[in-house]
């Protein structure tokens, strides 16, 4: 897990999950460390039925967030149920140890910065609320209304109601530089036209790959074309094309586990891992298959591409291997184009490749 000052919902829920379980382990060891146990002398009669169920939720939770996504359907409900916990776990656990006194009372300080987190300033008084209550319950029940703990429950509110404000005012700036951070990274290094990565981001991801020896293949690729369908019917259709395009690049970057992106103009290229060449057939004709049901714009319905695909391992250079395979994709568009040329010599045509592809998904 990276540390940093912008995390995302999802790593921040699974800090707060990772503080669940040293909070479990500091109750097991008031409860029942001898040296501590023994001093401290806390009600302990509940606590097992505490920890088991603690245990068992914290455990669901741990394994669904290594699994979930922050935009699964399902992770708000998650981060709901989670300060939900949180807060009935605190309360039983004041419960067993002093009331107003226990020492463990600043696990009430999370509680609010965790709800304020996800709700802001409605889950910062929400939560200081909900803590004024069952903490004000606790103090009625325990009925010890000499001066030291009147003193500690007033003194706790005042903090808990000072973190509440205080907390979601910085969680709205945080929130509003994270955002601002999202935008610039967006601008930076995304074409805003098709929304694929831009030149500048192939660039560095070209030398990273290069520069860290990995294994990958190269794809560039060019629209056939593309000067007269922005002379024949104007440039908003050629904007349209490139936008559709970048959808198409899009979902088939994300099922091949590649990145897409717009190289400049009409080029783009995609960072393919190292697959088999039969993999890579596969990719051409899931890409020529999307190109061709594709209806572009009412003027112009259908557009071909010609591609170039080559192996990090013909050249140790970034702008060697994209020379190269910058070639391939030349060799491609000089043969009649509206077809992909492998570095091994094979040229994928999608018009004659149906029989060839049969045979590679049996």
């Amino acid at each position: 897990m990276k540390l940093s000052l912008y995390m995302d919902d999802r790593e921040t829920e699974k800090i707060f999950s990772y503080l669940r379980w040293i909070f479990l382990l500091v109750g097991i060891l008031v409860f029942y460390f001898p040296p501590l146990a023994d001093r401290l002398n806390f009600t302990k009669e509940t606590f097992p039925l505490l920890l088991t169920i603690g245990f068992v939720y914290m455990a669901v939770t741990q394994t669904a967030l290594i699994k979930m996504s922050a935009g699964n359907e399902y992770f708000n409900l998650l981060t709901k149920a989670g300060i939900v916990f949180d807060y009935i776990a605190l309360m039983w656990l004041l419960a067993l140890t002093d009331g107003v006194m226990s020492p463990l009372f600043p696990i009430a300080y999370l509680v609010v910065m965790h709800a304020t987190i996800y709700w802001r300033t409605k889950g910062a008084i929400l939560s200081s609320i909900s803590l004024t209550v069952g903490y004000s319950t606790i103090y009625a029940v325990q009925a010890q209304f000499d001066f030291n703990t009147a003193f500690a429950f007033i003194l706790n509110l005042a903090f808990i109601w000072i973190i509440g404000v205080f907390g979601s005012l910085i969680v709205i700036r945080e929130r509003k530089h994270l955002k601002q951070k999202e935008i610039f990274h967006e601008l930076m290094f995304t074409d805003y036209l098709t929304g694929l990565y831009n030149h500048r981001h192939f660039q560095e991801q070209l030398r990273v790959l290069t520069s860290g020896k990995q294994n990958f293949l190269l794809v560039m690729g060019d629209i056939d074309h593309f000067k007269q369908i922005n002379d024949q019917f104007g440039h908003l259709a050629g904007d349209e094309i490139l936008k559709k395009i970048g959808r198409i690049f899009q979902d088939l970057a994300t099922e091949y586990d590649a990145q897409a992106f717009r190289y400049g103009g009409e080029e783009f290229a995609f960072l393919l891992p190292a697959i088999e060449e039969t993999s890579q057939i596969r990719f051409f004709d899931d890409l020529y298959e999307s190109l061709s049901a594709e209806k572009f714009s009412v003027d112009c319905e259908s557009v071909t591409m010609s591609f170039g695909i080559a192996s990090s391992k013909v050249a140790a250079l970034p702008d060697k291997l994209l020379g190269y395979t910058d070639q391939l994709l030349y060799t491609a568009k000089a043969n009649g184009k509206n077809q992909a040329k492998f570095e091994s010599g094979y040229t994928y045509l999608y018009s004659q490749a149906k029989e060839e592809i049969a045979a590679t998904r049996q």
